[in-house]
C-alpha cells in the first residue's frame, strides 16, 4: 500500500513537472508558459496591479516579474500604464489577456468541481489525513530543495 502510494505520488510529481515546462494557447493565438497564466491569473484577479505587488502574492522576484510582464505585453496580453509613483506602473489585462484568463479559469474549474466532489463523499478524518500526507510532501520537498537532495 505505502508503496503505492509513493509510486502514485512520484508521477503526479512527474507529470505535473512536465506540464510545467509546456506552453498552450488558453483561446489565444500565443503561447503561453505555465509562469505567463499564472501571471495573467494574478493580473485578472487584481487589475490595475503594481509589479511589486505581483511580486509579493506570486512570490516571485521583482525582476521575474518584469520580464515576464514584458513578455506578456509583447504578445498583446497586457497593458501597462504609469502610476503617481516613482517607478509605479499598473498592469490590466486587455480583451485578448481577459480571454486566456477565462480559459485558464475553466481548467481549473473543471479540476475543482472533481476535487470539491470527491472531498464530499468522504468523512472528515479521512479529509485531515489526505491533507496531512499533503503536507508530509511539502515538507519533504522543501527540505530536499533546501538541501539540493535531488
Amino acid at each position: 500500500m505505502e508503496n503505492e502510494i509513493l509510486q502514485v505520488g512520484m508521477r503526479l510529481i512527474n507529470k505535473y513537472n512536465n506540464l510545467n515546462k509546456k506552453a498552450h494557447y488558453y483561446g489565444v493565438d500565443v503561447l503561453l508558459y505555465p509562469s505567463e497564466i499564472h501571471v495573467i491569473d494574478a493580473i485578472g484577479d487584481n487589475n490595475d496591479v503594481t509589479t511589486t505587488k505581483l511580486s509579493m502574492n506570486l512570490g516571485i522576484t521583482k525582476g521575474g516579474i518584469s520580464q515576464t510582464v514584458s513578455k506578456l505585453y509583447g504578445k498583446g496580453l497586457i497593458d501597462k500604464s504609469v502610476g503617481s509613483g516613482i517607478n509605479e506602473v499598473y498592469i490590466s489585462l486587455t480583451k485578448k489577456g481577459l480571454v486566456a484568463y477565462e480559459e485558464h479559469k475553466k481548467l481549473h474549474n473543471v479540476m475543482n468541481s472533481r476535487l470539491s466532489a470527491f472531498f464530499e463523499g468522504i468523512d472528515d478524518k479521512s479529509r485531515d489525513n489526505i491533507i496531512g500526507l499533503m503536507h508530509i510532501i511539502d515538507e519533504e520537498l522543501t527540505r530536499m530543495e533546501e538541501n539540493n537532495d535531488f
